[in-house]
Parts: C-alpha cells; structure tokens; sequence
C-alpha cells in the first residue's frame, strides 16, 4: 500500500496541532517506572501528527467520536508521542530504540538531550536494543552526518528485521514513499558494522531482560519483557500507534504495518494476555504506562 507520508507531510501535519493540545500531550511523567532494580525512564524524542487516514478505520463515524470526544478535530490530527526509553541498573545503562534522531525535520530529535538531562552521556549507553528499524525508532542512532551516535554501543536487532531491510528485492518491490525508510536501516546497519548483534525469537538481553517477537508491524518487531522478583514491566514497541484510536478498536491497522493482519492478530492476543495476566505495558507512542482491562469488544489502559 503506498504511504502517504512524507518528511514534508509531516512539518505540515505538525503545523495543524493546537499549542495547547501539545503543551497537554507533551506533559512531563510524574518520575521514573521502577521495576524491582531497574529504573525504566520514557525519553519523548518528540510529537507525531497522527492523521485519520494513518489509521483507516479511524476514517469513519466511530474515529470521529473518539477525536471529538479527546477534545481534537474530528479530521485529525491527534498528537502522539514518538519514545525511546533509557534501562538502567546501577552502573549500566540501556536503550530500547532511540528516535528520530534528525531524519523528520526539527521537531524531533531530543533524545540525546533527555539523555544528558539524566546524566547520561551517549558514551555510556553500553546497548541499544530495537524494536524495529522504522525511522522514528532507528533515525536516532544516526547524527546528522550519518554516523554512529552512541560510539561504544553494541546494537541488538531481530534477524529478521535486518535481513528484511538490506534485502534489495524488498526494497525493489517495496512503495515508493518507503524509501526512506530503507536508506535510513541500511545507514544504521552500515554505521554500526561490527557491533550488531542478530537474535532470532525469544532471546535473553541480559539478566532480567528478554526479547519478545511481536510479528506483523514489520517482520522482525519485538518488544521487551523486564523481570524481577514479582515485578515487571513490558514495552511492546508499535502494537499499539495511538491509544485514543486502536486500544477501543483493536482491529484497526495502521498504514506502516507490512503484514496488516499478523499485526492485528499480534495486537489482540497481547492485548488480551496483559488483560488476563495483569502486566503493566507501555509502548513507543505512548505518554503512559499502565494496566490494560477489557472495555466491551476493545480494552483501555488504567
């Protein structure tokens, strides 16, 4: 399906966002996530424009309600936040994804700065692991010069998801509009040669921290399950796009999705478990964390 998304449809799109509305999505968290002896941190690297036509269901009487309802147009676009989040245990510190970096214009890229305001230095990020190598998660990794930002981080990707992207058939039968997205994987793969590390299913990251294949969306997305003792917390990357839209209709795709229907059947049966086994979730375009619970044919996040 060809995209309709361009880096200059979204300095358009980012104009329409009212001032007040995004002072509102870009309000602080009230601190850190602890999850037993980890501190998980969200790093808003900036605020995306969703539009309706992102999301195609959303192009409908129900869509409409629901931005009316938050307080937005009924024709979009609705603000949502694009995150990396900083991992850290004592002395070590990870990341899972790393923003924009500058591949969308000036309105992104603020990463590196929530970084230093917690003390972090990109010297001292040891591990970025990637939920999938979209721009809005991969560009970060890249300074404006196209090279490797965080210089002593060993980079950590499905093997799927590499291979998917340095495939020249994929590229070749790929849209148009995705192009970009192409360049920007393979300068990321390029620039951290020799310290990417390729994992295949369910891996351990590190003590506590495991990857979990989250398919469709793209065919190496993952997500991250953190444990420890009785406590965890799971980051589950791109299941969910906006919570206002697809948390009520869970079977609404977004545009992006290589494999809409895996991506669906994905979102629903994660949805479902974290509502049966009570975990606590939070995502890449998500202000917040929380629990999810059933609400009728869809769910909400408490």
């Amino acid at each position: 399906m060809p995209v309709p998304f361009t880096r200059r449809s979204l300095l358009a799109a980012s104009a329409l966002l009212p001032l007040s509305l995004t002072r509102l999505a870009a309000a602080p968290d009230p601190g850190p996530w602890r999850v037993g002896g980890f501190t998980v941190i969200r790093l808003e690297d900036g605020l995306f424009p969703l539009e309706p036509p992102m999301i195609p269901g959303a192009e409908s009487a129900a869509g409409r309600a629901l931005l009316d309802g938050a307080g937005l147009s009924p024709d979009g676009p609705s603000p949502e936040p694009v995150n990396a989040f900083l991992i850290r245990r004592g002395e070590r510190h990870w990341l899972l994804d790393a923003g924009c970096g500058t591949v969308f214009g000036p309105d992104f890229d603020r990463v590196s700065a929530a970084l230093a305001a917690q003390g972090v230095r990109p010297d001292q990020v040891e591990t970025v692991w990637l939920s999938h190598l979209h721009a809005d998660h991969a560009g970060g990794l890249l300074t404006p010069q196209r090279q490797a930002r965080f210089a002593q981080a060993e980079l950590v990707v499905q093997e799927r998801e590499a291979a998917f992207w340095s495939d020249a058939g994929a590229r070749a039968n790929a849209a148009t509009a995705l192009a970009p997205m192409f360049d920007t994987a393979q300068a990321v793969l390029a620039a951290y040669a020799g310290r990417v590390r390729r994992i295949a299913g369910e891996a351990e990251l590190t003590d506590g921290i495991r990857a979990v294949p989250l398919p469709g969306h793209t065919p190496g997305h993952m997500g991250v399950l953190i444990v420890d003792g009785a406590e965890r917390l799971l980051i589950w990357g791109d299941v969910i796009h906006s919570r206002l839209l697809q948390m009520p209709h869970p079977d609404w795709t977004v545009i992006w999705d290589a494999d809409p229907a895996q991506a669906m059947a994905t979102r629903r049966r994660l949805l479902d478990r974290a509502a049966s086994e009570g975990w606590p979730v939070a995502g890449m375009h998500m202000a917040v964390a929380g629990r999810i619970e059933r609400d009728g044919a869809g769910y909400r996040l408490t």
